[in-house]
C-alpha cells in the first residue's frame, strides 16, 4: 500500500452494535494524539455527521465526498453503510489498513460478524485485515462473547468496549465519551477506546 494516510474502516451487516459509536470515538483517540483526522460518513442516517452537527468533535466529519481530500489527513475513518453490499465490503477492506468489525456479544451479531468474516475470505481478504471487536457488552457476558468468537477462528481485539448510557449522554452532547460530565463510567468508556486504539495501530503498525 501506497504511504499516505491510515486508513481504518467500519462495516456491520447488523444494526445497532456501536458501528457509528465506535467509528467517532476510534478518530476522536487519534486526533487526541495530534494527528488530523477525518471520519467520512458514509451511513445512510449521518449518525456521525448529527452527533459533530450537536456540539464539538476534534475532528473534521465529511461525507463520502471527502474521502478525495484523504491526503490531507493523518488518519481517515470511515464509517460504511449498514448491510454494506458484497462489493461495497470487499472493496472497502481492501482499500483500508483495517477494517473493524464490531459485534455485541449475542448470537444474532456474531452470526452476523462470522457471515462478514465469510465474506471477506471467500474474496481473498487476508485475516491481517480485519478484525472484529466486542462492542456494548456487559460485564458479565464478556467471557462468553470472546469463546463464541474465536471458536468460529475470527480475529478478535483483545479490548472491548462496555454497554453505557455515557455513550448515549455523548451522542445527545455532540462530545466524545471523555468529555461526559454526570456519568462516572464515562472515563472508563473512554479508556476501552484507548486501548482498542492502540491494539489497532499495532495492527497496523504505527506508533502513537
Amino acid at each position: 500500500m501506497s504511504r499516505g494516510p491510515i486508513l481504518i474502516g467500519m462495516a456491520s451487516l447488523k444494526g445497532g452494535v456501536g458501528k457509528t459509536t465506535s467509528a467517532v470515538h476510534i478518530a476522536g483517540r487519534f486526533a487526541e494524539q495530534g494527528r488530523k483526522v477525518l471520519l467520512a460518513d458514509g451511513d445512510r442516517i449521518r449518525t456521525a455527521t448529527t452527533w459533530a452537527a450537536r456540539g464539538h468533535l476534534p475532528f473534521t466529519v465529511g461525507s463520502e465526498r471527502s474521502l478525495a481530500r484523504a491526503a490531507d489527513y493523518d488518519v481517515v475513518i470511515i464509517d460504511s453503510r449498514g448491510g454494506p453490499e458484497t462489493v461495497e465490503l470487499v472493496e472497502l477492506a481492501q482499500a483500508c489498513h483495517q477494517l473493524v468489525l464490531p459485534v455485541q456479544a449475542d448470537i444474532p451479531s456474531i452470526d452476523g460478524a462470522q457471515q462478514t468474516v465469510n465474506v471477506l475470505r471467500e474474496h481473498g481478504v487476508q485475516d491481517k485485515q480485519f478484525v472484529v471487536m466486542l462492542t456494548r457488552v456487559k460485564k458479565q457476558r464478556v467471557g462468553e462473547g470472546r469463546e463464541a468468537i474465536t471458536s468460529l477462528n475470527m480475529p478478535l481485539l483483545a479490548g472491548k468496549i462496555r454497554q453505557s448510557d455515557a455513550f448515549v449522554d455523548a451522542a445527545n452532547e455532540g462530545v466524545l465519551v471523555r468529555d461526559v460530565r454526570g456519568n462516572k463510567l464515562a472515563r472508563s468508556c473512554w479508556q476501552d477506546y484507548i486501548e482498542v486504539t492502540r491494539e489497532l495501530e499495532a495492527r497496523i503498525g504505527v506508533r502513537a
